[in-house]
């Protein structure tokens, strides 16, 4: 016989320009019954289930905490929000929005999934294509890279 336990830590965290992240870990511990006969082996069973999921949590709020961690992924590091809008104008697209969060979010998932391409080789496509950084594109521009990374992960080539 057996005892199902959960453990679960979810951390919400605030970050500029009235922004949030969070993050959740679960543990799902399936022990055996005898154990809840021992309650200090029962006890430190929980606590390093506990002990795992707020590093979990703590290693992925750190990506997103301004001046934290180094990044452990691809995303881009969107501009602080006034350096797009305070550019001038020849120097931004007709879309004056800038790239979204989401959209930064997505291009990192995206760009992963495509073997050999590097943050730095992305932002390098960006500049030969948009004239500027990948943190510094429009909404639009978002849109056609998000495309255009989506058709390189189908197969095509990303020139």
């Amino acid at each position: 016989m057996s005892v199902k336990i959960n453990v679960g830590v979810n951390k919400k965290i605030g970050l500029p320009d009235y922004g949030s992240a969070g993050s959740h870990c679960e543990i799902v511990l399936e022990l055996d019954y005898g154990v809840m006969q021992n309650p200090d082996e029962f006890q430190r069973r929980i606590q390093d289930a506990y002990q795992l999921c707020r590093e979990s949590v703590e290693s992925e709020l750190a990506v997103h905490r301004p001046g934290g961690a180094a990044k452990q992924d691809n995303r881009p590091t969107p501009p602080p929000k006034t350096e797009y809008r305070n550019s001038p104008p020849s120097e931004r697209n007709e879309n004056r929005y800038p790239v979204s969060e989401k959209q930064l979010d997505f291009i990192g998932k995206l760009s992963k999934g495509i073997r050999g391409l590097s943050a730095q080789k992305l932002d390098e496509y960006c500049q030969k294509t948009f004239g500027r950084g990948v943190s510094l594109l429009s909404a639009k521009e978002g849109s056609q890279l998000i495309d255009a990374l989506k058709d390189a992960k189908a197969g095509k080539e990303l020139v």
